[in-house]
C-alpha cells in the first residue's frame, strides 16, 4: 500500500523473540534484555530446555521461580554438586546488580517510556517533508508490573513503598487488614504508574497535533488487558475473565471526513482493530469472519474471551484452590450486544451477569434462571466454542497456550 512502517516496543513479548515484528520497515525492539534474563534465570534444569506445545518451558515456568530455583538448589546441594551452587548463587546475585544498575522495563519502565517518546518525536520529524503515508505501532509498558512510577509522580503512593512487591505473592496469602493494606499500597502505585502515562500520552498527543500531517491521521489508543487488586479475590491479570480484566479503553480519532467526535457505545472487540485499520487504507488483504470494521456495519453481535489452558498458572492455581477449595477457573466467556455476559468455569459452572445493571459484573444472576434457560446458555457457549476452534486448541496445544483475550 506504500505505507512506511515503524514498530516501538518495551514489551519483550512484542519482539523479535515472538516474531511479531516481522514486516516492520524499522523496528525498535527496547525490551530485548527481558527475555535473555528470563531465560537465563531458568536454563539450568533439564526441564527447561523441553518443547511443550510450541512453547519453550521456561516461559511456562516463569511464573514460579521461586519454586523451582528452591528446588534446583537443593537438589544440586543434596547430590554434591555445592560448586553448581555457588555458581548459581553468584550468577543470581550479578543478574540483580544489573537489574539495580539497567533495569528492564520490567523492573522499571519509566527510562524506556522516555526513550519511546524521543523515538515517536524522531520519527515525526522525518516524516515531515515525506510525502507517503505511513503506520506506527508503539507499546508502551509503562503500566505493568513491577510498578515503580517516577517520584515526581508518586501523588497517591510515597516514596518509601515498596516498588517490586510481586502481586502474585498476594495469592499465597489469606484474606486479612495487613492484606488489605499491601494491596492498597500496590493500587496507588498503579495510579500513579497511569497518572504518568497519562502525561506521556498527552505529550505523544501533542507531537501529533503539531504535525503537518495531523488532519489526516488516524489515532488508536488501547490496551491489551486490564487489572486486578483484589475484586472477586483476583490479582493481576490471570485466571480471570471478569471485567477487570477485559474492559479497557478504546479512544480512536478519526480525521473529520470519516466519523464525528462522540461516544460510540456498540460492541466492540480488539480484534475489530484488525479490519479497521484494512478499511482505513483500502487494504485488499482478505477481512476474518470475526473481526468487524469500526467504519462500517453490519456490527458485532457477540464479543468472547477464553483461558484455553489456565494450568500454566498452576502455581496460583493451586494458591488460589487452597484459600478457596471450591475455586474452577474460567475457560470461556461471552458478552451479547444486549449486555448479557456469561462465563463457564473449567468444572461446567455457569456465571451469568447483566452488563446493564453492573459494568462489574456485582450479581451472578444464574441461581435466579430456570434449568431451561441454562440449559440454553450452556448450548450457546459450546457452539461458540466449535465456531472459534477453542477445543482443537486445547486438543493442539496439548494444555500449554497463554491466555488470550479475542
Amino acid at each position: 500500500q506504500g505505507y512506511a512502517t515503524y514498530g516501538i516496543s518495551a514489551n519483550s513479548l512484542v519482539s523479535p523473540a515472538s516474531g511479531l515484528c516481522r514486516g516492520f520497515d524499522e523496528f525498535y525492539d527496547l525490551g530485548f534484555r527481558d527475555v535473555s534474563r528470563l531465560k537465563a534465570e531458568f536454563q539450568g534444569s533439564g526441564e527447561t530446555q523441553a518443547k511443550r506445545g510450541g512453547h519453550t518451558a521456561w516461559v511456562q515456568t516463569a511464573m514460579s521461580p521461586r519454586d523451582m530455583l528452591t528446588k534446583m538448589l537443593h537438589y544440586l546441594w543434596k547430590t554434591g554438586q555445592a560448586g553448581e551452587v555457588l555458581k548459581i548463587s553468584i550468577g543470581m546475585v550479578t543478574r540483580q546488580a544489573q537489574r539495580l544498575l539497567k533495569p528492564s522495563p520490567i523492573d522499571n519502565a519509566t527510562p524506556y517510556t522516555r526513550k519511546t517518546v524521543a523515538l515517536i518525536r524522531d520519527i515525526l520529524k522525518r516524516r515531515a517533508s515525506a510525502d507517503s503515508p505511513f503506520f506506527l505501532f508503539v507499546n508502551i509498558l509503562q503500566a505493568h508490573q513491577n510498578y515503580c512510577p517516577p517520584f515526581r509522580w508518586r501523588r497517591f503512593s510515597g516514596w518509601h513503598d515498596r516498588t517490586a512487591v510481586s502481586p502474585q505473592k498476594f495469592y499465597h496469602q489469606s484474606a486479612s487488614p495487613a492484606l488489605a493494606r499491601l494491596v492498597g499500597k500496590y493500587g496507588n502505585l498503579y495510579d500513579d504508574e497511569i497518572l504518568y502515562l497519562d502525561a506521556v500520552i498527552g505529550r505523544i498527543w501533542e507531537m501529533f497535533r503539531s504535525a503537518s500531517m495531523f488532519e489526516d491521521t488516524v489515532v488508536l489508543i488501547t490496551s491489551d488487558h486490564g487489572e486486578h487488586f483484589g475484586e472477586k479475590g483476583h490479582y493481576t491479570h490471570i485466571l480471570s475473565l471478569y471485567n477487570e480484566l477485559l474492559w479497557v479503553p478504546l479512544l480512536i480519532r478519526f480525521p473529520r471526513n470519516l466519523a464525528s467526535p462522540g461516544l460510540d457505545r456498540r460492541l466492540v472487540s480488539l480484534n475489530d482493530l484488525y479490519v479497521t485499520i484494512l478499511d482505513l487504507v483500502e487494504s485488499p488483504m482478505p477481512h476474518p469472519d470475526t473481526s468487524y470494521s469500526l467504519l462500517a456495519s453490519p456490527q458485532r453481535e457477540l464479543a468472547i474471551a477464553q483461558c484455553i489452558d489456565p494450568d500454566m498458572w498452576q502455581t496460583y492455581l493451586r494458591s488460589k484452590q487452597k484459600s478457596q477449595g471450591n475455586f474452577s477457573p474460567p475457560v470461556f466467556a461471552a458478552v451479547t450486544q444486549n449486555n448479557l455476559k456469561l462465563i463457564e468455569q473449567r468444572d461446567g459452572v455457569l456465571e451469568v451477569y447483566d452488563l446493564q445493571e453492573s459494568l462489574i459484573e456485582g450479581q451472578d444472576l444464574a441461581p435466579t434462571l430456570s434449568p431451561g434457560v441454562l440449559r440454553d446458555y450452556r448450548n450457546l457457549l459450546t457452539e461458540l466454542k466449535h465456531e472459534t476452534g477453542f477445543y482443537e486448541a486445547q486438543a493442539e496445544l496439548g494444555g500449554h497456550a497463554n491466555q488470550r483475550v479475542a
